[in-house]
């Protein structure tokens, strides 16, 4: 059961990532997520003695969410790649509700260490998944292509381009099975 500190810092790291389902990282400010969560400037600097520690805190619950995604998603696979397919449809949920990956990456600049250790630590169980490296490494730099265009606004690709890369990419796990 969460102490009543971990639901208040729950709540606000939530309300911030809220707030930026509509506007630009850059307007985030302390004052706007206080507002938002109905709690003084300094109910809020309680629980976050910075900006900075907000901004990390919020990296870190994306990336959390995005892992048991990834969990909770390779489970329901089966056999050679499964996590490789578990962490392709993970980006893909991920991707469509907003590329949640890409504020992680623009707050990386503060401290990428923890996000970039769990990275490496699911590209490494990616690549122990049977399949050929290079098709883990290939299926890997797609999709990070794809939250870097959506992230750079450089010709970012529709919705069904997207689906239809995603499904490629699901195939491409599956290269030898019987259909």
């Amino acid at each position: 059961m969460l102490s009543k500190t971990d639901l208040k810092r729950a709540h606000i790291i939530q309300t911030a990532i809220h707030y930026l389902n509509d506007h630009e990282l850059h307007t985030l400010t302390l004052e706007k997520v206080a507002q938002k969560a109905s709690i003084s400037k300094g109910g809020l600097l309680y629980h976050f003695n910075t900006k900075d520690e907000l901004f990390l805190a919020i990296a870190q619950t994306i990336m959390a969410e995005f892992m048991d995604s990834f969990d909770a998603l390779s489970k329901l696979e089966h056999g050679i790649g499964k996590h490789t397919r578990g962490f392709i449809l993970a980006s893909q949920q991920d991707f469509e509700a907003g590329a949640w990956i890409n504020i992680a990456i623009q707050i990386n600049h503060l401290d990428n260490h923890a996000i970039s250790v769990a990275y490496e630590q699911l590209l490494e169980s990616l690549l122990h998944d049977g399949l050929e490296p290079s098709i883990v490494h290939m299926i890997r730099l797609t999709i990070d292509g794809l939250y870097y265009s959506k992230l750079l606004n450089i010709a970012p690709v529709s919705k069904e381009v997207s689906d239809s890369i995603f499904q490629q990419l699901l195939q491409m796990t599956r290269k030898g099975e019987e259909t």
